[in-house]
């Protein structure tokens, strides 16, 4: 779990994305990318990792926190 924490704080908007999917629940990588306001080829392929390391999961084209990714987000928080 530790290391899913490093990769994420290694990265500023993966840092973003699972705040802001932890506040908002779901969104489109299109909507992501406006609300933190970053290009959306960066967000995509910040998504793309996160769902590789199985933080975020989409459906259609949603994305929200999976049970990983929730507490990932709550250890981020503490520190």
């Amino acid at each position: 779990m530790n290391e899913l924490v490093g990769f994420v704080n290694a990265n500023n908007v993966r840092q973003k994305v699972l705040s802001l999917l932890s506040s908002k629940g779901e969104m489109e990588g299109e909507r992501i990318a406006k609300t933190l306001r970053v290009v959306y080829p960066t967000v995509a392929k910040t998504l793309e990792e996160l769902e590789e390391k199985e933080l975020i999961a989409k459906k259609e084209e949603m994305y929200s926190l999976t049970e990983t990714g929730v507490k990932v987000e709550k250890m981020i928080q503490q520190i």
